[in-house]
């Protein structure tokens, strides 16, 4: 996940939130992603975000449970 933002650093929020909005639904379909799954990502990539980045990314795996 780290050399994953790394890789990305210099994208906007916007393409850094479709790009992981991809790969899960990617995931998903391989049946590789799951609800927990989900979480353990944000929690790994949450010390590496700000607080909005945080809140978008809680958007996106709200969206992407339901």
């Amino acid at each position: 996940m780290e050399r994953f933002l790394k890789d990305r650093q210099n994208s906007t929020e916007e393409a850094l939130m479709a790009e992981l909005t991809r790969m899960t639904r990617e995931q998903e379909q391989a049946g590789e992603m799951s609800p927990t799954r989900m979480e353990e990502i944000y929690s790994t990539l949450s010390p590496f975000l700000s607080e909005r980045q945080r809140e978008k990314m809680r958007e996106v795996i709200r969206r992407l449970k339901g």
